[in-house]
């Protein structure tokens, strides 16, 4: 545990920097970080119950990942991570990310479901809309970029957004990306208890494929969740 004076107890709070630069209670947990870069698989997919910390991991991860936060650095001082050596502490503020929660995603109808994911990815975009300046992308890319800005995309393009975002970043950054998508499961729950499953299911069965499948642009995939994927999981695009 990190020694702070005048120590506070987040409650509610799920993100690093505001916790750290309150001189908040904060528990250690950076050496996660270390296994992240260490593990060989793409995608790590977290499953814990509600409240367990999933999205302050989250934030914690984007702050030491993303290339846009350098200004950041600082949070990461004394802590666990910044001993763990140079091969570690030189992948910090190095990668684009993309941060997605779905948690807001408790939606009663599947058309709200789309909706309420189109203003999702819109924020997402907001973030990277640096990208309309960029000489490395290409007009009709940042057309689309302005229809997922103003919520204008269809639901194709919806499926494909994470995947051409990706695409984007590593052509300007000449990096591939971090994608970091928290609390996945929740749209699926809700439609599940609000009777239009095999509609959400069919639609993120596509979206994570298109994601996922054959996407040379993605560096390491954290994903957090409540539910455990089945072995026909819905990551696997469908037929």
């Amino acid at each position: 545990m990190r020694e702070r004076k005048g120590r506070g107890i987040a409650i509610g709070d799920s993100d690093f920097k505001s916790i750290i630069d309150k001189n908040c209670l904060y528990v250690d947990k950076t050496e996660f970080i270390k296994h992240i870069i260490d593990t060989e698989s793409m995608v790590t997919l977290i499953t814990r119950p509600r409240r367990f910390g999933k999205t302050l991991n989250m934030s914690t991860l984007n702050y030491f990942f993303n290339i846009d936060e350098k200004e950041n650095s600082y949070l990461f001082k004394d802590l666990k991570i910044m001993k763990a050596g140079e091969e570690y502490t030189s992948k910090q503020n190095q990668y684009p990310v993309i941060f997605v929660s779905m948690n807001g995603m408790n939606c009663a109808k599947y058309e709200e479901m789309i909706e309420t994911f189109k203003i999702i990815m819109g924020r997402v975009y907001s973030e990277h809309r640096y990208l309309l300046e960029s000489d490395k992308v290409y007009e009709e890319e940042k057309a689309k970029i302005k229809d997922m800005l103003y919520e204008r995309e269809t639901e194709t393009v919806l499926k494909n957004s994470i995947k051409s975002l990706a695409v984007m970043l590593n052509r300007h950054f000449g990096k591939k990306t971090i994608l970091l998508l928290d609390e996945y499961d929740v749209p699926i729950q809700s439609a599940y208890v609000y009777g239009y499953y095999e509609e959400a299911i069919a639609f993120f069965k596509s979206f994570y494929g298109m994601t996922f499948k054959d996407n040379p642009n993605l560096e390491k995939t954290v994903i957090t969740g409540v539910s455990r994927v089945s072995k026909e999981s819905i990551f696997s695009r469908s037929k």
